[in-house]
């Protein structure tokens, strides 16, 4: 007998497929023009083998240091569930210049992190790290500073201050990312990698809600 976790993964992957409707796919030339531009809240698409639903599509607006000075430029964020493993996984895209996709890999937290001399970090020391253009490290691997800016994230009507932290690996086929999230009281953080992905590589199901 599956255990309750495994059953709950499977419902809701069920539950997922069960919302894809027949005249909401999308054929031929019609697919070949859509991007994950085109992929709204319930839209499937698939990437490197497995199939993706979107659960939901929200929002960072870059800002001034202060958040008071909205800049118009924004980083759409798809929190996606994988049919095949009943995994969570977020993609983001941005458009400068061309589209720019990547997608989560794995979460961490400070205590995975030290710096170049494998002594450990936590939050009071990232705006040093980010001012001396510092390395991360994570399980060995480097991380160079690459930019640190300010933004408001958009969750339907709510929004919320993010402050960014940004580092890639050497062959910049990996990033590592630092929010700071502020607004309740203390701040929160979320550490996690990514990696860059061809947006040509990925093929929309349907559009659901845009």
């Amino acid at each position: 007998m599956l255990d309750i976790a495994t059953q709950k993964s499977f419902q809701e992957r069920l539950s997922a497929i069960r919302t894809l409707k027949k005249n909401h796919l999308v054929f031929g030339q019609e697919k070949a023009l859509l991007s994950i531009k085109d992929a709204g809240t319930h839209s499937f698409f698939e990437y490197s083998g497995s199939t993706y639903f979107v659960k939901s599509l929200n929002k960072y607006e870059e800002t001034s240091d202060d958040f008071k000075s909205k800049k118009g430029y924004f980083i759409y964020e798809l929190t996606c569930l994988c049919l095949e493993t009943g995994q969570t996984i977020h993609f983001e895209w941005e458009f400068d210049d061309e589209l720019e996709v990547s997608m989560t890999l794995e979460r961490f937290s400070f205590r995975n992190l030290k710096d170049d001399a494998g002594e450990s970090i936590d939050e009071d020391d990232l705006d040093q790290i980010a001012d001396d253009k510092d390395v991360v490290v994570i399980n060995g691997e480097k991380f160079w500073y690459d930019d640190d800016w300010a933004s408001v994230y958009y969750r339907g009507t709510k929004q919320e201050k993010v402050y960014m932290y940004e580092f890639e690996n050497e062959a910049q086929t990996k990033f590592l990312t630092i929010e700071e999230w502020s607004g309740s009281g203390k701040d929160e953080y979320q550490i996690y990698t990514s990696s860059p992905v061809n947006p040509d590589s990925i093929n929309i199901i349907s559009k659901g809600d845009l």
